[in-house]
């Protein structure tokens, strides 16, 4: 395979994870700032800080608060929509991510299936020719959202379902996983520290907001699988664990790592023990440490810090990825 091949297909996952991610974050969120009493109320000030805070969160997991309020100096509702949804100019708004999954598709159109292509053609041309922020907040900004998250998991589907077991295959794979546990670090990493207070720790007697919990979760799409892990309620721990170490949860950020050494290993034919090169290192390496971690390790190493080497380390292993098989 050719490495702008690789390449393409590498990021094309890459780019439906992240625009995926988008919609699911900015959808939570919107839903989340709703229940926040209207002006006139008795908390108002509190509270109306508090939906603030549901909005920036999104723009400090994206990394992008700067470039926001250059543009549009204060947060307010329509104008950060239009920013993380709609704005061509914004390299990490969903209309860009699956512009970028497109572009990228043509250049692999013999190599990925039909219908693969008609998907992310689809969606692109359905988000930019019929839909705007006025539109979408004066419909159903759930549904649409909603519409984007499915097209997403239909191209998944496809990749599944139409595409040979090879290393096309899993170099998409690729870029979904490493996308998806870099994401999932960084809205852990903004939501827990905004649900402690700011440090992480959620003292004996402090309030405990389970709204706010079931948020983190419903924007890792966990909420469901956790309940059926954790029958016996919600507990910080039990987040942690779940989004962090669970070995069997497809959007932890353990299965994920595990997901691309997996998929790195298939590309090379590497078995057992030996890896072929330092991208495989890399992956093989984090996956061990999140194998054998506990959240009272995660505690003691300092959540912060831990979640942002996650981050850190899951751009080794991309820069890695583009040395070994897509630098041109």
């Amino acid at each position: 395979m050719l490495s702008r091949e690789a390449d393409a297909l590498f990021w094309m996952g890459r780019y439906l994870e992240r625009a995926e991610a988008t919609a699911r974050l900015v959808d939570v969120q919107y839903h989340a700032a709703l229940e926040s009493p209207q002006e006139g109320t008795a908390e108002t000030n509190l509270l109306m800080r508090d939906a603030h805070t549901l909005w920036q969160s999104i723009l400090e997991i994206s990394g992008d608060e700067l470039i926001f309020r250059a543009r549009y100096g204060d947060i307010h509702e329509p104008d950060l929509i239009r920013f993380m949804v709609f704005d061509p100019d914004h390299p990490n708004s969903v209309v860009s991510c699956i512009r970028a999954a497109r572009r990228n598709a043509q250049h692999v159109r013999e190599i990925i299936s039909s219908e693969m292509w008609e998907t992310v053609n689809r969606a692109y041309l359905e988000l930019t020719l019929n839909w705007d922020v006025e539109k979408m907040l004066a419909t159903s900004p759930h549904t649409f959202l909603l519409d984007i998250r499915n097209r997403c998991h239909l191209f998944y589907g496809l990749a599944e379902r139409t595409m040979l077991i090879g290393d096309a295959y899993h170099f998409v794979k690729t870029g979904i996983f490493l996308e998806r546990a870099d994401q999932v670090s960084r809205l852990t990493d903004v939501l827990v520290r905004g649900l402690t207070g700011g440090d992480y720790v959620l003292d004996e007697g402090e309030h405990m907001d389970t709204h706010g919990w079931i948020a983190c979760l419903k924007s890792a799409s966990a909420f469901e699988a956790f309940r059926k892990m954790y029958r016996g309620g919600i507990t910080p721990d039990h987040v942690l664990s779940f989004l962090i170490l669970d070995w069997d949860y497809p959007s932890s950020v353990h299965h994920a790592v595990s997901q691309v050494e997996r998929c790195l290993r298939n590309i090379s034919g590497s078995t057992g023990r030996r890896y072929e090169n330092n991208a495989e290192r890399l992956a093989g390496r984090l996956h061990s440490d999140l194998s054998f971690l506990t959240v009272a390790d995660l505690h003691e190493a300092g959540l912060h810090l831990f979640l942002e080497q996650i981050q850190e380390r899951c751009w080794e292993i991309g820069d890695a990825i583009t040395a070994r098989y897509l630098k041109r």
